[in-house]
């Protein structure tokens, strides 16, 4: 019998490792948009059970707070044991929390199914990164994380406007439906069709580094700066989901296509452009183009408090899309630089947390500010934190990657 060229190998290889990533994209595509069916109309919701600022940041929270403490676990065991089992565990507890949702009649049940979908998303985002991770060549990182916040953007950018459809049509109750339908479908997608990663090591070399993996990412310069950075963005972002369909609503009167409308021209522009600016990361000074994506954030931010009309919104979230999709591929390759020394699974659930940590306190300190200062105010102060983290992280993630262990 003829051996196997090497050629032959690495063809068949590299079509596996293709068919891999499309089968996680299109699953996770179809998950994030079920789950986007809900994100704008949850705070109304809250507000019509009688939730003031605080309490909808609070329900916003709970799913932030949780998501944080799962996925630097689940990372860690991931890079271990593989990334299948954790994936799938994720999209059922969306798939059950859509559902669950029909059944919430109070802020507290609400901030039950946010703690609970919170951990589904542990699952979800950390994991799925970290595989994408192991399949993304040396050199090709930006454009392999391009193609993943493409699914990732896209997936928000046309839930909205589908579930504002359907909640205009047929009532809040049939976006939580579709959530979980979505959820469920993307699971039997992930069952039937998705392999293995073959990255993961049980060994116990492998067990006993991963014991020192948070102190030794978090001890190099480069990774502090991007730690720093992925909590300031998530801190400014989340404010701008959360009050944005109240502005919208109170000041717009908005309906809630209207809504999905101009949320969604936020995200599909940024999955739009994720593999050009993908390419251009793999290409062009990363740290620059954060810096420069980091700056037109602040300014977005800051003016979205002070519109009075709906084409004011649209167009601060369109561009605020496209600084998102400078920034998301090119922060995410830094990261994935550092995650092949210390295990992507590992090194992913450690920067996620670091976004969910800003989630939470975006979302409990936005609301205090809104109730405080008002909307406007509560903007431009979110905005100045995220200005001064830009300064903060800017020299530490100019250190060479030389100092990268």
């Amino acid at each position: 019998m003829l051996p196997v060229s090497t050629n032959s190998q690495n063809e068949t290889e590299s079509l596996s490792n293709k068919i891999a990533l499309a089968t996680l994209l299109v699953s996770l595509f179809i998950a994030i948009v079920g789950i986007a069916f809900v994100i704008p109309f949850l705070p109304i919701l809250a507000v019509d059970y009688g939730a003031n600022g605080f309490e909808l940041g609070l329900i916003m929270a709970s799913f932030s707070i949780s998501m944080a403490i799962t996925q630097p676990i689940v990372g860690l065991f991931s890079d271990r044991h593989g990334r299948k089992l954790f994936l799938l565990a994720g999209l059922a507890i969306y798939s059950l929390t859509g559902f669950a949702y029909v059944l919430s009649s109070s802020v507290i049940d609400m901030s039950l199914i946010r703690l609970i979908q919170g951990v589904g998303g542990g699952l979800v985002f950390a994991v799925s990164m970290a595989y994408v991770g192991d399949l993304a060549p040396e050199e090709h990182e930006g454009r392999y994380m391009g193609m993943y916040n493409v699914a990732m953007f896209g997936g928000f950018g046309c839930g909205p406007l589908i579930g504002g459809i359907l909640k205009d049509a047929f009532g809040m109750n049939a976006s939580f439906i579709g959530m979980g339908v979505l959820g469920a479908m993307a699971f039997v997608s992930i069952l039937l069709f998705l392999p293995e990663s073959r990255t993961h090591n049980n060994s116990e070399e492998q067990q006993e580094s991963i014991g020192s993996a948070f102190t030794g990412i978090l001890s190099e310069t480069r990774m502090v700066g991007i730690f720093i950075i992925r909590l300031a963005v998530m801190f400014s972002m989340v404010p701008s989901f959360i009050f944005l369909p109240i502005l919208l609503t109170d000041v717009m009167q908005a309906s809630a296509t209207q809504i999905g409308l101009v949320i969604t021209s936020r995200t599909m522009v940024t999955a739009a452009l994720q593999y050009p600016f993908g390419w251009v990361a793999d290409r062009y000074n990363r740290v620059l183009l954060t810096i420069l994506s980091l700056f037109g954030m602040s300014i977005t931010v800051s003016l979205i408090g002070l519109s009075q009309e709906l084409w004011h919104a649209f167009i601060l979230f369109t561009l605020l899309g496209v600084m998102e999709a400078i920034f998301q591929p090119t922060n995410s390759a830094m990261i994935l630089e550092g995650g092949r020394s210390h295990g992507m699974g590992t090194t992913m659930g450690i920067f996620n947390t670091a976004m969910s940590i800003g989630m939470f306190v975006g979302s409990l300190g936005a609301g205090v500010l809104i109730d405080a200062f008002g909307m406007q105010a509560g903007f431009m102060i979110v905005a100045s934190v995220v200005l001064c983290s830009t300064f903060v992280s800017w020299p530490l993630i100019r250190a060479p990657l030389s100092q990268m262990k």
